[in-house]
């Protein structure tokens, strides 16, 4: 389990950063207004500065055009990956079809979709007491968000492949513990020349002596 939450998280802080710092160049926008102008056709950086000291989105700006619609798709994808990885939590160890029984857990579907609706209102009509875009998103960006909250699935995969031996244990699990005792009676099958089947009837036998 901790190689999903170390992993998720690695990956939400490269994606999330990558937005803030090239978001000028990675989220297309339709409303002029928006544009970044040194870039047309995309979403006018909603940082302060640029990593010059060159100043882009200032008090003026928000006074302007309100908060940042860059901002408010970094928010929105940031609770994109969540919503996702809720689906990926529901299985804690690497089993690979994470969907498995969901329709018999009505509470979390019906969580779920409280969450996801909640998100659209708060994006959508939020404006200044959430500090979000008073156009919200627009419906390609709206798009590229459940993209991007959708890697969270794509990691989850990468990541069951990943072997547990290669990640440290928190407290105590005894799945983790089952997968490590085989290993290491294949280890030891191996050693001896053994099939694994052969080596743990042997095993066994020698337990109830």
């Amino acid at each position: 389990m901790i190689k999903h939450i170390m992993g998720q998280a690695v990956w939400q802080c490269i994606v999330l950063f990558t937005i803030l710092f090239n978001g000028e160049y990675m989220i297309p926008e339709n409303i002029k207004k928006y544009e970044y102008p040194e870039n047309p056709g995309f979403v006018f950086p909603g940082r302060a500065e640029d990593l010059d000291g060159t100043e882009l989105y200032t008090k003026e700006k928000d006074a302007e055009l309100g908060p940042s619609r860059h901002l408010t798709f970094i928010f929105t994808a940031f609770v994109m990956l969540q919503i996702f990885n809720m689906i990926c939590s529901r299985k804690i160890h690497d089993e690979i079809n994470i969907f498995e029984g969901i329709f018999r857990n009505p509470i979390f579907l019906i969580i779920w979709v409280i969450i996801i609706g909640g998100q659209v209102l708060i994006t959508s009509i939020g404006n200044r007491v959430f500090q979000v875009s008073p156009d919200g998103l627009s419906g390609t960006q709206w798009g590229l968000a459940f993209a991007v909250g959708f890697t969270s699935f794509i990691i989850n995969l990468i990541l069951k492949f990943w072997p547990d031996q290669f990640c440290f244990q928190i407290g105590k699990d005894s799945v983790h513990d089952r997968r490590m005792q085989k290993l290491k009676d294949e280890k030891e099958a191996r050693r001896l020349g053994m099939t694994y089947d052969a080596f743990i009837k042997e095993k066994e036998a020698k337990e109830m002596e």
